[in-house]
């Protein structure tokens, strides 16, 4: 991980429940990053819990439970789009999918029942990875064939009004996209042809007026990313294929890099902050899956471990609860709420 903070002005605001833009020049077709692809468990925060989305095309359903892991729901999802995403909106669990050129949005209203279908975009190339999904907000982003990257987003918890749109333009090509929460913002996070990371906040009111480099080299692997007010957790491997976290300010100024040493060259990263000044990361390990809390010191502790689960656990955070979705030996899904005070 090596310090180069480049930054670019960049005008840009944001919408509830509609869209924001952000211009994109060139947007290419490229593989996308090994920890990016749509998994077969994703984690949210809910209004009053978590939920999690597990299964593939055909057979998808969401498990709801509520702050303290109890009043299991099970609901099974009628979408069948090789793409979906899912969210905690403040008025339940919504899915979110490409149909041909549209994002189309629907809150899940009952076992295998959609409310109405909303649909978003012009031409869509395709989802940006993950979403944003925190206590405070949510949010979905897409790319467009004109090279525009788009989010519809919303309050997870709480009604707010409506800000405007405007867009940006990057300084090259953008070949791959994510969305994160950011703490009370959601940041987009996009790569270049040349392999170079930058990041965009957004708050309620609109984006930041910089954008910002990510201080990653372009040996290096981005396997997955997670970020709060301040600062960001990066999950990257090296050019030997080793595993690295390191600390980045929200400006790009790197804090710590130090290897993931019980990570195995097969292992994939699922990162969610933990509050205002620290982050989880899961992942299956040699001694099993584990989810690990990091901090701005470079301090890394165990924070869950099941030597037996099956994939990767997903992770999400919300009031001083970690929520862990993941398989048993056996297969069967497991969501579980463990208590870690931020």
């Amino acid at each position: 991980m090596q310090l180069d903070a480049q930054r670019a002005p960049s005008p840009i605001g944001a919408l509830l429940v509609t869209a924001l833009a952000v211009g994109v020049v060139g947007l290419g077709t490229a593989a996308r990053p090994a920890g990016s692809a749509d998994r077969d468990l994703a984690a949210a925060v809910t209004a009053d819990g978590f939920a999690l989305l597990e299964g593939a095309t055909n057979d998808r359903h969401v498990v709801t439970v509520d702050r303290d892991g109890h009043g299991a729901k099970r609901f099974g999802v009628a979408v069948i789009a090789s793409h979906a995403r899912m969210v905690g909106t403040s008025s339940g669990v919504a899915m979110a999918w490409q149909n041909q050129d549209k994002v189309e949005l629907a809150k899940v209203v009952g076992d295998g029942e959609l409310g109405e279908v909303s649909r978003w975009g012009k031409r869509v190339v395709q989802l940006c990875d993950g979403v944003a999904s925190n206590d405070r907000r949510w949010g979905v982003a897409w790319q467009e064939m004109d090279g525009t990257l788009w989010m519809v987003h919303g309050p997870t918890r709480r009604r707010m009004e409506a800000a405007e749109v405007t867009s940006v333009s990057t300084t090259g090509p953008a070949v791959w996209c994510a969305l994160r929460s950011a703490g009370a913002s959601i940041a987009f996070v996009w790569r270049d042809k040349q392999k170079r990371g930058f990041i965009n906040y957004c708050s309620e009111r609109g984006c930041d007026g910089e954008i910002v480099r990510l201080p990653v080299s372009q040996q290096h692997a981005l396997e997955g990313i997670a970020c709060n007010d301040t600062a960001c957790l990066v999950a990257l491997r090296d050019e030997r294929g080793a595993a690295r976290l390191g600390w980045m300010t929200s400006r790009g100024k790197v804090v710590w890099s130090k290897p993931l040493t019980d990570a195995t060259p097969e292992s994939r990263f699922s990162l969610a902050a933990a509050g205002s000044r620290a982050f989880v990361v899961g992942y299956v390990g040699r001694e099993g899956a584990t989810v690990t809390r990091a901090i701005e010191s470079g301090s890394l502790v165990r924070a869950w471990a099941d030597p037996y689960a099956r994939g990767t656990p997903e992770v999400a955070w919300a009031t001083d609860r970690l929520f862990v979705a993941h398989r048993h030996a056996g297969g069967e899904v497991a969501p579980e709420v463990v208590p870690l005070p931020e």
